[in-house]
């Protein structure tokens, strides 16, 4: 009788190497992406103010941040919020009608008012202010954003208008956003225009605005580690299997049993309320499709007549995939 010839194991010093060359490439490829500030997130149409004797200028004083929850899309502030104005031209009762258009007013104090000069004054008010945004985490977790509040005053005369730079923003020397940095920041006013129709006739609203906008980076790659490291993990166990003399199928359940853990524990983590793919999502399956064709493709080179080139080039390119599915997704994204 002959015998059936022995299965052909990989060395674990090559399954060893193959890993770490693959994390080596594709921890390049992340961090490059993570030094890249790239912002998907929409830009809120704000229209520009005709020029006008009658002008408001909006400043802020950002002192704290006690909510700065960008996954669950929350934030709030304590700070100032101030508004430069001629009392001959505008009262302090049309003033004090401000709001947040994007959130809640939490807490204003009453107006302290100021004299800036002889014909303005200013008054600031303490607020604590509660709002969200709109956020695209497509990217996520290599996602920047663009974090803004949206001033808005609904009962102001269209003849007076909003005004507002850079440099009516500033901020606490004190102030930390944990496990993000601020990149820049900017506030410009201008008006809202709203359409309305009615009978086949049209209708004009106009809303002056003040946009604060953050541009916001992460400053711990953490949440990127945590996540690459623990899928490459979970493909090095899969692809284990062929350098074992066990049941390919017992590895690749122990690699699919982590895999959906890792999943159910991300649930907690990733932003709850997206309809659309992101890109963890994306190395989700990528993951899944690689573990899958590291069982085929094991089964398949079970025979003892294939040698141990052909298990290598197998594992080399399952890892090669992954890098290349990422890179590409980096780049369309």
């Amino acid at each position: 009788m002959t015998e059936r010839p022995a299965h052909n194991l990989v060395s674990a010093s090559f399954q060893a190497i193959a890993f770490l060359v693959s994390f080596a490439i594709i921890s390049t490829l992340f961090g490059i992406r993570y030094k890249m500030f790239i912002i998907n997130d929409p830009t809120p149409i704000l229209h520009t103010n005709e020029p006008s004797e009658k002008t408001i200028q909006v400043g802020l004083h950002i002192a704290h941040f006690s909510d700065f929850d960008v996954i669950h899309n929350k934030f709030t502030l304590d700070g100032t919020l101030w508004f430069a104005y001629d009392p001959n031209q505008i009262s302090i009762d049309m003033i004090k009608q401000f709001g947040i258009f994007n959130g809640a007013l939490l807490h204003s104090s009453a107006p302290i008012i100021l004299d800036h000069s002889e014909i303005t004054k200013i008054a600031q008010f303490r607020v604590r202010v509660e709002f969200h945004t709109s956020l695209n985490y497509r990217m996520y977790p290599f996602d920047d954003h663009r974090v803004n509040l949206i001033i808005t005053n609904d009962l102001l005369p269209d003849d007076i208008i909003f005004q507002s730079s850079k440099k009516n923003l500033t901020f606490d020397s004190s102030l930390f956003v944990p496990g993000w940095r601020m990149v820049k920041e900017s506030m410009q006013a201008g008006y809202k225009q709203v359409v309305l129709e009615k009978d086949s006739k049209q209708y004009v609203d106009k809303r002056q605005e003040a946009i604060v906008s953050l541009y916001c980076e992460r400053s711990d790659p953490g949440v990127m580690i945590n996540i690459l490291l623990t899928l490459l993990v979970i493909l090095f166990i899969s692809i284990l299997t062929f350098s074992s003399s066990e049941d390919s199928v017992l590895i690749v359940t122990v690699s699919l049993v982590a895999l959906i853990g890792y999943r159910a524990i991300m649930q907690d983590m990733t932003p709850p309320h997206v309809s659309y793919f992101m890109f963890s999502d994306f190395l989700y399956l990528l993951t899944l499709t690689c573990i899958i064709t590291a069982l085929f493709s094991d089964i398949m080179t079970r025979d003892g007549s294939n040698s141990k080139k052909t298990k290598r080039c197998c594992i080399v390119g399952i890892y090669g995939f992954f890098i290349i599915s990422c890179a590409i997704i980096m780049l369309i994204r």
